[in-house]
């Protein structure tokens, strides 16, 4: 044996991984950044197409429903948004892939945990 050999290089350090208990890919792991707290709060306001120019069309109305009814007016601790695939540009926007389409999110930031907001998602009143 060589006693001049090298020594292993140093394990990276691990990336810490959130387990997504519900929603979009249940039970899969998602990377989320460390700036990610487990005590900010958004409130979703708003799910809209953003810049994009939308095709009146069956899917892209399923679609835009769906997301509109899981998440406007509901509010999320950051992590979780994160967890499930939003990424937050800044404290009043963040974006979502779904449908094959990024969607735009209108938040609000929030001291904690409220009720879902009258009048939001698919069924508006």
């Amino acid at each position: 044996m060589n006693a001049k050999a090298t020594p292993p290089p140093e394990a990276p350090e691990a990336q810490e991984s959130y387990i997504v208990s519900e929603g979009k890919k249940r039970g899969s792991t998602r990377d989320v950044r460390p700036e990610a707290a487990f005590d900010r709060y958004y409130t979703v306001l708003r799910v809209h197409a953003g810049d994009a120019i939308l095709t009146d069309n069956w899917h892209t109305n399923e679609v835009l429903d769906h997301t509109r009814s899981n998440f406007e007016g509901y509010t999320f601790v950051m992590r979780t948004l994160e967890a499930w695939g939003v990424m937050i540009e800044n404290d009043h926007r963040g974006y979502y892939t779904a449908g094959g389409r990024v969607w735009a999110m209108d938040l609000e930031p929030c001291e904690g945990k409220k009720a879902r907001l009258p009048g939001t998602g698919a069924g508006k009143k």
